[in-house]
């Protein structure tokens, strides 16, 4: 539908719904169209009433308690490898931070919009604990046998064994 428009004492016209979004019409601005009797506000026209209602503010992304920080903890657990004491550490951290977080995740996937970072949060919480684990584990087992083998050669174990 095509109208006139008044703006600033200056008629414009015809325009569309379209043209008038850009035009810097508010309520108090007269129009008239085909089938008026006469001048109007376009605030009182309900076809016009697109014109004036604001859209709704855009929604940020609601992140799940934890994820950020379980990330990265997770990814620094999991580059302290070579320290696994320290990575160990991290990585406890990170999979206590998101393990309360992933479970309700998993029951109600909807309520919030960073459930993939979560997840990947989880997962590298948990890969950065284990592997500190297996480090420290392989860690320790090195030095026992590295301390078994200097016993060993200094004679120590070899008197034993010949003693019993």
């Amino acid at each position: 539908m095509k109208y006139y428009v008044i703006i600033n004492n200056q008629q414009f016209g015809p325009v569309d719904e379209q043209q008038m979004r850009g035009m810097g019409i508010n309520r108090d601005t007269l129009v008239w169209r085909d089938g008026m009797p006469q001048w109007s506000p376009a605030g009182d026209l309900p076809e016009l009433a697109f014109l004036f209602t604001t859209p709704p503010s855009p929604q940020f992304p609601t992140m799940w308690p934890g994820s950020v920080a379980g990330l990265v903890l997770g990814i620094f657990s999991i580059l302290c490898i070579e320290m696994p004491v320290i990575g160990l550490v991290l990585g406890f951290i990170g999979v206590q931070l998101t393990k309360d977080s992933y479970r309700e995740y998993r029951m109600s996937p909807k309520k919030y919009t960073s459930g993939g970072m979560l997840e990947a949060a989880y997962i590298m919480s948990r890969v950065g604990f284990w592997a500190g684990i297996v480090v420290t584990g392989l860690l320790v087992l090195g030095i026992l046998v590295y301390v078994f083998a200097l016993c060993f050669a200094a004679g120590a174990v070899g008197s034993l064994v010949y003693h019993v």
